[in-house]
């Protein structure tokens, strides 16, 4: 106020906007790609959410620097929006596509079709699965072939056949790249399961051109039509072959599976405990090749090369020793990337570290961050959607955080007196500098990714510091460094004659027994009690609060005025304050009851969030794919993303797969208490042995109901619950006829929830007419024809029905004249492999519904 009367407010508005257009400028690499990145990230916000904010933006910034500076700050504004237009219509170009008239996508999907085409990429063995990946070049119709186009991603649930080649009367151990195969498939297009939290599988294909899918229970049907030529790529590849099978042939199956991974890029054969025991102490990057890797492949190379090349006195008089190593590393990089397999991350890391590379080169070796931005302005060019992965998130926010780590503590340590070499230090200072600066580049980047390893795997390690401080060394020299040799000693073998073969057998079980070491160690560290903890699901204004105080307390001493910091960080902590609260109320003060049928795909799964803090999930879904567990994919991500950390009770209404399927994550990790379910058991079945050894482990109580038995809760807040199915002592009933029925009534609103009964069971149930009466139901048996009998309905007479399906099921559930039935009692038929997850919100006196399918492209 005082500087209005006193008429300086001019002065200090032109002041701001000299600073504002200083800023502009020399940060302007920096801002096109936040632009361009948030342009990506915004694809899907609709444009009038979206052009507003940036509208009023630039006018503001517009007319605070017009005194100072006239055009330029509009014009590099202007530039910075174009920035953020173009990266928003790159990545619409990906996920929603203008299909040429020849793509398999114009074809009606799903259909059967006969296809011929190629390998673009080595197959994938998984222990329980494999993957083929056909570039399509003909389909048949009419009994002739037509040119088509598209890729295709072939799940082989048993891939146990190769190529028979034309001419040759063996057969290859397994498919390859370049095989031409002619083979009778239905054609998908790739889903979504439309439960929020949920992993977004389309777009991950989208981002990898793969718009179509398949599923093959074999390989045996599938005809073998030749190779697709020779050249370059099929020599790279007969090369990783090489490699890999010399590894298989020289280790034990768990070391070769890693040793496979770090050098040649093939994770598929790494058992899956192994790769918990990884995640769950913080050293999951390890296995996948990524930044670290590359990084350490350039860091290796880098000081070879210094070392080498520093031998020569002509060389340190007369070049730049520092720029003929890092010229000469590129090399080296580009060659491991090509062995790796040259996926996409791979790819990403390459760029990124001949971004910093170039660095060295043109003398920019102190302007980390601005390289660092046009990496990835570099990388989202070239792969538009980059941004949403989760290796290039970890990558550079990791990156990030190293770099303000270290001028963080470079800042704050004492100066070293560059006279005193280090061999002049004493012994507690050359070991104390390097182990301190490692654990500032740990901590560093364990804090820059902690938010989005949360978003991503829902895990964060205790043990993380430590297993880094151990496992990282060993990688490195002991690891990649003679895997690497070996593979370049293999690759002399392939090309010349047998040379040096004994020394790769040596490297290889050098590098073989510290793999061994290395998950000796990661699983001591794994085993000890609390290691790791599974997290809620941070949201977006949590990460952007969290890093924000993260760079406040990085620079908070050069924030100036010292008002401005004290009011930002008040601002911060404040709005940590309001959104925890926020939190904490919907969490354990909720009022109305919340029930959602979630999307499993053909299943069931119902998660019910009673007044107060109650959970109870009813059935958890379940696939026969033995490595995908619904419970950890879908239901446990739903829970974290609605902050519940904690399942109070699991309820089975009958032992079927697609039911019980995902409860045994949920039971083991979500803190149960209470397990009900109407007795029956599953033999013969692997996960409901599994569910049953868990509830013993954990202590969880059982409960068998029945109607007439009590209720071991019969009232949860002001919710009333009923057992209505089946009958205490009934025999007789086949599975599906003995689901448990239950009867939620919240003041005015009932909700009946069904399991999978059939006509005899709503027979019996009729029985129990009074109590029948709801305004929602759960559709008995996904909506099968022998189930929703005209009487049963009459007697529920339901507002809304819910029918829990999987998308195209091989069952044509629901059934045309179920759905007919409906339709003639006036119900509201909401199914969740339309509709996604559907939420019924009650507060005693009416409801309210919401669906949550993704949009279109998603």
């Amino acid at each position: 106020m005082s500087e209005i009367q006193s008429g300086r407010l001019p002065i200090v508005l032109t002041a701001a906007g000299a600073r504002l257009d200083t800023l502009l400028r020399q940060a302007l690499l920096i801002l096109l790609a936040a632009a361009f990145l948030a342009g990506q990230l915004g694809w899907e916000w609709p444009a009038a959410v979206v052009w507003p904010p940036v509208t009023v933006m630039l006018a503001g910034t517009a007319a605070l620097t017009w005194r100072s500076s006239g055009w330029r700050p509009v014009v590099l504004l202007c530039l910075l929006c174009g920035t953020f237009a173009a990266g928003r219509a790159a990545v619409q170009r990906i996920h929603v596509p203008d299909f040429p008239a020849r793509h398999l996508r114009q074809l009606a999907l799903p259909k059967e079709v006969v296809l011929e085409g190629w390998l673009y990429r080595e197959p994938e063995r998984g222990p329980t699965r494999g993957r083929l990946y056909l570039e399509a070049e003909h389909v048949w119709q009419d009994g002739k072939p037509r040119p088509t186009a598209g890729k295709v991603r072939i799940t082989v649930r048993h891939l146990q056949r190769g190529c028979l080649r034309p001419g040759h009367a063996h057969l290859q151990r397994d498919w390859r790249y370049g095989d031409r195969l002619r083979v009778t498939l239905k054609l998908r297009a790739p889903r979504n399961f439309h439960t929020p939290g949920s992993f977004d599988h389309v777009g991950y294909l989208a981002r990898r051109g793969i718009y179509v899918t398949a599923f093959l229970w074999n390989d045996e049907g599938i005809e073998c039509l030749g190779k697709s030529g020779t050249g370059l790529r099929h020599r790279i590849e007969r090369v990783r072959r090489t490699v890999g099978a010399f590894f298989d042939a020289q280790l034990a199956p768990t070391p070769a599976a890693v040793l496979r991974a770090l050098i040649i890029g093939d994770k598929s054969r790494i058992d899956p405990e192994v790769r918990h025991d990884f995640q769950s102490v913080g050293a999951a990057h390890v296995l996948a090749i990524s930044g670290l890797h590359v990084g350490m492949v350039a860091f290796l190379a880098y000081r070879v090369w210094w070392w080498l090349l520093g031998r020569s006195r002509y060389l340190l008089i007369a070049r730049s020793v520092p720029k003929l190593a890092a010229t000469l590393t590129v090399p080296v990089v580009l060659v491991y990337a090509v062995l790796a397999g040259g996926s996409v991350p791979t790819w990403r890391a390459v760029t990124m570290a001949c971004v910093f590379l170039g660095a060295v080169l043109f003398d920019q070796k102190e302007e980390g961050v601005r390289s660092l931005a046009l990496a990835a302005l570099i990388i989202c060019s070239l792969w538009p959607g980059a941004v949403f992965d989760a290796s290039f998130q970890l990558s550079f926010a990791a990156v990030l955080a190293i770099l303000l780590g270290l001028h963080r503590f470079r800042a704050g340590r004492e100066p070293v007196e560059e006279t005193e070499a280090w061999w002049q230090q004493g012994w507690t200072r050359r070991l104390v500098r390097p182990l301190s600066l490692f654990c500032v580049v740990s901590l560093s980047a364990m804090a820059g990714s902690l938010p989005l390893v949360a978003v991503h795997f829902h895990i964060v390690s205790f043990v993380g510091l430590l297993a880094n401080l151990l496992v990282v060394p060993l990688l490195g020299i002991g690891v990649i460094l003679p895997g690497l040799v070996a593979a370049a000693l293999l690759v002399v073998n392939v090309w010349a004659a047998a040379v040096l073969v004994w020394v790769a057998e040596v490297l290889v079980k050098l590098a073989g027994w510290i793999v061994q070491m290395m998950v000796w160690l990661v699983e001591t560290l794994a085993a000890f009690p609390y290691a790791a903890t599974y997290v809620v699901t941070p949201t977006p204004f949590e990460i952007v609060l969290f890093y924000g105080l993260c760079v406040t307390l990085i620079f908070f001493s050069r924030i100036t005025p010292p008002a401005l910091r004290k009011t930002l960080l008040v601002c911060l902590v404040g709005a940590v304050l309001i959104d925890g609260g926020y939190w904490i109320a919907q969490r354990y003060f909720r009022t109305g009851l919340r029930v959602t049928f979630l999307d499993v795909g053909q299943g069931d799964a119902t998660v019910i969030e009673f007044p107060g803090s109650h959970v109870m999930v009813i059935d958890g879904g379940g696939f026969l794919n033995q490595t995908f567990d619904s419970g950890e994919a879908i239901l446990a991500p739903f829970l974290w993303q609605k902050k519940i950390g904690r399942v109070d009770t699991l309820v089975l209404t009958h032992p079927h797969l697609d039911h019980y399927g995902g409860l045994e994550f949920l039971a083991r990790h979500f803190g149960v208490t209470s397990f009900w379910s109407n007795g029956r058991q599953s033999k013969g079945s692997r996960r409901f042995t599994a569910l049953g050894e868990t509830l013993t482990e954990r202590d969880i109580e059982r409960h068998v109901l029945c109607r007439g038995a009590a209720v071991p809760e019969p009232e949860i807040g002001d919710v009333r619950i009923q057992v209505l199915h089946p009958p205490c002592g009934r025999t007789g009933l086949d599975t599906n006829d003995s689901s448990l029925v239950l009867r939620l009534s919240h003041g005015e609103v009932d909700v009946l929830l069904t399991g999978d009964v059939e006509t005899t069971a709503e027979a019996m149930l009729l029985s129990t007419r009074g109590t029948l009466d709801s305004e929602i139901l759960k559709v008995p048996h996904h909506g099968s024809r022998t189930s929703s009998s005209f009487r049963f309905l009459e007697a529920v007479s339901p507002d809304v029905a819910v029918a829990s399906l999987g998308h195209f099921n091989r069952f044509d559930f629901p059934s045309p004249e179920v759905v007919e039935r409906y339709e003639r009692q006036g119900v509201e038929l909401l199914r969740t492999d339309t509709a996604g997850a559907v939420t019924i919100t009650s507060d005693g006196r009416s409801y309210r519904m919401a669906v949550t399918r993704r949009q279109k492209g998603r």
